[in-house]
C-alpha cells in the first residue's frame, strides 16, 4: 500500500488532478493500493482547488481517510471516515467491526455539526491563515531573512529551510533551548527534513509575531 498524504503535511502542497492521476496510474502498473490521508483538505487556501484523490481517473480502488479534527480543532475528541472507491468498498467491508468502534458519542455528534453547520467557521479560519502567511513573509524577510519559507496553499503549517543558519539537522532543538519556541523537529519527517523546522500558523498575529522575534533572537 502507498500512504499519501494530500494535502501534504508538512510541506502543504496541494496536489493537482494531474500528479493524482499519475499516481493512480503507477499504483495500477505496480499492483499497490492507494490509501489517501486527506485530513487537510479543508484547510486548503481559498484560491487553490483541492483535488480528492477518489475523483481522479484510475482510482477507483483507493480509499480516503478524512476527519473534521483539524480544520475545526476536534482532535481531542476522536472521529474520522474512511471512505472505499467503488472496486475497494467489498475490502472496506471486511474490516473488523470493532475498527469502527474508536469515535465517542460526542465525537461523532462534533464531526457532525462542524461539516454540517461549520461552513461560516471554517471560512473565517482560511481567511485568518492567509493573513498569518503574509505576516510570517514579512517577519522572517525582516528577521530571519536566511530562512527560506513558500508559503503553501495547504495546511495550518509552515515549512521553513533553517539549514542557511547552521544549527545543525535538528534547528527546533537550538530555537527551544535558547528561545523557548516550540517547533515539530523537520528529521521526524523523514527524508529531507534535516535543517528544517515545521511552524503552527493557527494562532493569533500576536503569539506569530512573538515567535518569530524569539527565534531571532536565539542566532543573534
Amino acid at each position: 500500500a502507498f500512504l499519501l498524504c494530500s494535502p501534504h503535511n508538512p510541506t502543504g502542497t496541494v496536489h493537482s488532478a494531474e500528479e493524482l492521476a499519475a499516481v493512480a496510474a503507477l499504483a495500477a502498473r505496480y499492483g499497490v493500493r492507494v490509501v489517501a490521508d486527506e485530513i487537510h483538505a479543508p484547510l486548503v487556501a481559498r484560491d487553490t482547488a483541492f483535488v480528492p484523490y477518489l475523483s481522479v481517473p484510475g482510482a477507483e480502488d483507493g480509499l480516503s481517510l478524512m476527519s473534521a479534527s483539524k480544520a475545526w480543532n476536534l482532535a481531542g475528541l476522536k472521529a474520522a471516515l474512511a471512505v472505499a472507491g467503488p472496486e475497494a468498498a467489498e475490502d472496506l467491508a471486511r474490516m473488523p467491526e470493532e475498527v469502527g468502534h474508536g469515535p465517542s458519542h460526542l465525537g461523532v455528534l462534533a464531526h457532525t455539526a462542524a461539516l454540517r453547520d461549520g461552513g461560516d467557521w471554517l471560512d473565517a479560519l482560511l481567511a485568518d491563515l492567509d493573513d498569518n502567511r503574509r505576516l510570517l513573509t514579512a517577519l522572517l524577510a525582516e528577521q530571519l531573512p536566511t530562512v527560506r519559507y513558500r508559503p503553501a496553499a495547504g495546511t495550518f503549517l509552515a515549512w521553513l529551510d533553517c539549514r542557511p543558519l547552521g544549527l545543525g539537522d535538528n534547528p527546533a532543538e537550538v530555537f527551544l533551548a535558547r528561545g523557548r519556541v516550540a517547533l515539530s523537529p523537520g528529521p521526524d519527517f523523514g527524508t529531507g527534513g534535516a535543517g528544517h523546522v515545521r511552524l503552527n500558523l493557527a494562532t493569533s498575529p500576536e503569539v506569530l509575531t512573538e515567535a518569530v522575534r524569539r527565534m531571532a533572537a536565539a542566532v543573534t
